[in-house]
């Protein structure tokens, strides 16, 4: 395993922390999906090393823009305990199946899902009207269970945030509008971020020091982003999510089709 090499605090890590930190705080997803291909190319990191570092700066992100979404009253607080539970669990079982599925299968087979979900989102130009949390009843926390559960697996098989798995469920099944779904989804996401920094500590994969360094310019794009999604209107959030949904579903083809040639 190539080690990553500690450089001082460039422009270009100012820029891809606050990069990333938008994208989380607008969508409510994890900014791995830019900070991991900016470490693995750009520094020229080991893949694993790229990716563990990623959630320092991922957790950091996701408590900034949750505080704003917050104040905007847009976090279903309740849900959240039970999907984060499951995610927990999911990111366990998903880290111990890793070796035996085949990723390639599984990476086309789930982008072909997000084309769908993306296209089901805009269906009729998105939701216009704000929707609550739904009020809780066992079987509703057994499906916030299960949602958590099938994140955690699929994140940790596809080596990809938690969040552009959630906040389509949290639509599409449970009837929230998008900005609530993000809102929640970053209650879930900052803790399951810590929790895999932590876990890939021991192995030497997390640079904690370069993370919160690009955390800090991630808290700040975090903010950033999550101010841009309560003053947007709901149709055009729900739009420029799908449009983002659809891009992830064509980097997950790109490095199928990669690891097929290989």
């Amino acid at each position: 395993m190539r080690m990553p090499t500690l450089r001082p605090s460039s422009l270009q890590d100012g820029g891809a922390g606050v990069g990333s930190g938008v994208i989380s705080g607008l969508f409510g997803v994890g900014g791995g999906i830019v900070l991991v291909p900016y470490l693995a190319i750009v520094r020229g990191w080991d893949q694993k090393n790229a990716q563990a570092t990623s959630l320092v700066s991922v957790s950091m992100a996701a408590v900034a823009a949750l505080i704003t979404y917050a104040v905007a009253d847009a976090v279903a607080w309740a849900p959240a305990l039970p999907i984060l539970i499951g995610g927990l669990l999911g990111a366990v079982v998903g880290s111990a199946a890793v070796k035996r599925v085949d990723s390639t299968v599984l990476r086309m087979a789930f982008a072909l899902l997000l084309v769908v979900v993306a296209v089901r989102l805009v269906a009729g130009g998105g939701s216009s009207a704000e929707a609550s949390a739904p009020a809780l009843t066992s079987t509703l926390v057994l499906g916030f269970l299960v949602s958590g559960l099938v994140m955690g697996i699929l994140s940790a098989l596809l080596g990809i945030g938690g969040g552009i798995l959630l906040v389509p469920i949290l639509v599409t099944v449970f009837g929230f509008d998008q900005l609530l779904a993000a809102g929640t989804s970053l209650a879930v996401m900052g803790p399951i971020a810590l929790v895999g920094a932590v876990r890939q500590t021991s192995s030497g994969a997390t640079q904690w020091r370069l993370g919160a360094l690009l955390g800090a310019g991630a808290a700040v794009g975090g903010v950033i982003g999550a101010r841009l999604a309560t003053a947007l209107p709901l149709t055009v959030l729900t739009w420029l999510f799908a449009i983002f949904v659809v891009l992830v579903a064509a980097r997950l083809i790109w490095q199928a089709w990669r690891e097929r040639l290989r």
